[in-house]
Parts: C-alpha cells; sequence; structure tokens
C-alpha cells in the first residue's frame, strides 16, 4: 500500500523523495489517486493522508536530487506509473 504522509522535517521521513519533471530521470512513476482502495498493494500509486497513523510511508519532498533517496515523476494515469529502476525501496513505499 502506498499511504503516503508528508512532512516538513527530513528526520522523521521514512525517505526523502525528490520530483523530476523528466520521466527519463526518475526511479519511480506516481499516479497520485483520490481513494485509498486504488492505492492498496501498488508503490507506483500513492494515496496521501493527513495522519502518520494512517500512512504506509513518510517522506519528505527535498529540493535538491542530489540527497534524495528516490527520484519521481507524476503521471495522469496508474497505466503510465510504476518503477523505471531496481531499487532498495521496491516493495516497500
Amino acid at each position: 500500500m502506498a499511504f503516503i504522509k508528508m512532512i516538513d522535517s527530513r528526520a522523521g521521513a521514512d525517505f526523502l523523495a525528490h520530483e523530476v519533471t523528466s520521466r527519463g530521470e526518475a526511479d519511480l512513476l506516481v499516479c497520485k489517486v483520490e481513494s485509498k482502495r486504488d492505492a492498496v498493494n501498488h508503490d507506483d500509486v500513492w494515496y496521501f493522508v493527513g495522519s502518520r497513523a494512517d500512512a504506509t510511508s513518510i517522506v519528505n519532498f527535498i529540493d535538491t536530487r542530489a540527497n534524495a533517496d528516490l527520484l519521481i515523476c507524476y503521471v495522469s494515469n496508474r497505466g503510465e506509473s510504476g518503477w523505471r529502476t531496481d531499487h532498495p525501496l521496491k516493495g516497500k513505499i
């Protein structure tokens, strides 16, 4: 499941993410959804939650790509989403 809670602190995050504009630069192509049901069993389909208790991953978005654990690019539909690289976070988001 990818129930994502965004936070402002690096210290409390499970991983640091950086959003890139080019799909070719991304580790993961992400589709944002409005329903929890759509995000179940998917690393690449993200549902944003307001509470840490509801989250499967706590993420801090950072401005510098060099320090990021994960590079993501948002896509408009689920058919385009998915891992582009073999990544240590695969299956853990």
